[in-house]
């Protein structure tokens, strides 16, 4: 009874993601992400699309997506998947270096938060252009700034050039790259979750993790705010952001083949 009152309150005070608010530890991570994903939805034509998640977890960002594809297909290791998906989505067992799915059977391939965390993100990358049609859009996000997470499986973070380097190196044409916030909201995710993330309490319990979150949601969101308030003062300069939003298209190979 306890532990249900405190999740309801833990969700209306954190948000319930991606639509985390200010006093989430990673409003500066998942905020701009949404928005993005947003904005990009725009671009698909029709809604006869079929989309693959790729590392989607709990897929949510199925809600940004729902009522624009026909068929939204994720793709995780099993322990990732929820055992009791009840939402009209296809799981498939399966990692981002080796998909599961037929080559050119995907509209839209969808990659948040993936590539810092596969052990090759350029045969990730391959495998995506693998089964996109040509035409189709890559979309997703990295990192640049973010405390080290889900340990031990963090390697890498992503500079604007590598990542569009990494793209192009497979074919793909770059059509955005966004640089998600200036320095002073990079340092705000950074300290709220580094806070929130620390080793240093491998012991502890997620729900004792999630109790000191919402006990102190006043601190992350004077963080929150303050990040926010710098890059509106200093300029947001984008040379510091926390993440890295692309969309991306795969071109057509027949007429010059790399890969």
């Amino acid at each position: 009874m306890i532990r249900r009152i405190f999740n309801k309150l833990n969700t209306i005070i954190m948000g319930k993601r991606p639509y985390n608010t200010i006093f989430s530890f990673n409003y500066h991570n998942i905020r701009p992400i949404v928005n993005f994903l947003s904005k990009s939805k725009l671009k698909i034509d029709s809604n006869d699309k079929i989309l693959l998640d790729v590392g989607a977890g709990a897929s949510p960002y199925y809600e940004i997506f729902k009522d624009t594809v026909e068929s939204y297909i994720v793709v995780d290791m099993e322990t990732a998947l929820p055992k009791k998906e009840v939402r009209d989505i296809v799981q498939k067992v399966g990692i981002a270096e080796s998909l599961p799915i037929e080559s050119e059977s995907i509209d839209i391939v969808l990659s948040n938060q993936v590539l810092e965390h596969v052990l090759d993100e350029r045969k990730a990358v391959q495998e995506s252009f693998r089964v996109l049609k040509s035409g189709g859009l890559f979309i997703g996000s990295v990192p640049h700034i973010s405390p080290i997470h889900l340990e031990p499986f963090d390697f890498r973070r992503f500079t604007y050039y590598g990542l569009k380097k990494l793209l192009e190196d497979y074919n793909f044409k770059v059509l955005e790259i966004e640089g998600n916030g200036g320095v002073h909201k990079a340092m705000a995710l950074t300290l709220t979750m580094d806070w929130y993330l620390s080793r240093n309490e491998e012991g502890k319990s997620q729900t004792f993790k999630s109790f000191r979150h919402t006990a102190f949601f006043l601190v992350n969101g004077l963080i929150n705010l303050l990040g926010i308030i710098g890059d509106k003062i200093f300029g947001d300069k984008k040379r510091s952001p926390s993440n890295y939003c692309w969309i991306a298209i795969k071109q057509d190979t027949t007429k010059n083949k790399r890969h």
